[in-house]
């Protein structure tokens, strides 16, 4: 049970960073192409680690079944 508190703990801070790199980019707020670009590089990563944290959960709780 442990690692399911420490998934979703991971998943709620990926979902906030995410929704704060979102805010940051619809408000204008990367000063040049370079610094757009890595903010939705870095959503993108989030994105595939939520994905993979999901996957693993759910492997796991199937394992506990």
């Amino acid at each position: 049970m442990d690692f399911i508190l420490a998934a979703e703990h991971l998943l709620r801070t990926y979902r906030e960073r995410k929704e704060a790199l979102s805010h940051t980019l619809a408000s204008g707020g990367a000063q040049d192409i370079e610094q757009y670009h890595r903010i939705v590089g870095e959503i993108a990563g989030l994105n595939v680690a939520e994905q993979e944290l999901q996957t693993l959960n759910k492997n796991m709780e199937e394992s506990y079944d």
